[in-house]
């Protein structure tokens, strides 16, 4: 019985080790799309035509883009190329992509030549992005880069806005609406500083998370 038990303790304990590490090998911050979108190099829609393991540590993606969100003149050589490279494990933050799908993905250019994404940014299959969103990557996030999204626990709101400077907008965890500012919030600028920019999805969404809300205090005892 000891044996068994023993044997059990070490598969456990193996088990365990490996969650560590993998989690420890590829940590991502919680990053609104808008925060994404701003701190890339590139943006682009593409349809991934073929994927090809080039070794153990990378995996290339053929893709043709349909069109540029963000690019700039030194972006586009290595877009131009229609190679997205990435890692070729989830370990090592490696974007997984779909042949034959279309996806809005973000990245950085490195080695002056090669458009690199990863787990970390944008990799959204194209017909999951709410209108909100797609009119995110069209204009708007860009026009709001200098507005700022924080991923604030919601318990500690109130002392976090209090110590905003007026250039961040609040994106609250659960219970808070995090969905709703995810996938209909833009931070845009106006006269006194940034704020969700109102539009019919987004106040849809907090008034059904409202409602949701309500509805589970009446049941709490």
């Amino acid at each position: 019985m000891w044996r068994l038990r023993f044997w059990i303790y070490v598969l456990v304990v193996a088990i365990s080790l490996a969650q560590v590490r993998r989690v420890v090998a590829c940590s991502c911050m919680n990053s609104h799309p808008q925060t994404l979108f701003c701190n890339s190099d590139f943006v682009i829609l593409v349809r991934v035509k073929k994927m090809t393991n080039v070794n153990e540590f990378e995996t290339a993606y053929n893709v043709k883009v349909n069109k540029f969100f963000k690019a700039n003149k030194t972006t586009y050589p290595a877009l131009r190329k229609n190679i997205l490279w990435t890692a070729s494990s989830d370990s090592m933050c490696g974007a997984q992509l779909k042949v034959g799908e279309t996806y809005v993905v973000s990245g950085r250019v490195i080695y002056g030549d090669k458009a690199h994404i990863s787990s970390c940014g944008i990799a959204m299959p194209w017909r999951f992005v709410t209108s909100r969103q797609r009119k995110g990557f069209r204009h708007l996030y860009h026009s709001s880069c200098m507005c700022k999204v924080r991923y604030t626990p919601w318990w500690i709101k109130g002392i976090t806005l209090e110590n905003t400077d007026g250039t961040e907008c609040l994106w609250e965890t659960r219970p808070g609406p995090e969905e709703c500012q995810k996938d209909f919030g833009i931070c845009m600028y106006r006269e006194s500083g940034c704020y969700w920019t109102p539009s019919v999805p987004y106040k849809n969404c907090i008034k059904k998370y409202q409602l949701e809300r309500e509805q589970k205090r009446a049941r709490e005892p």
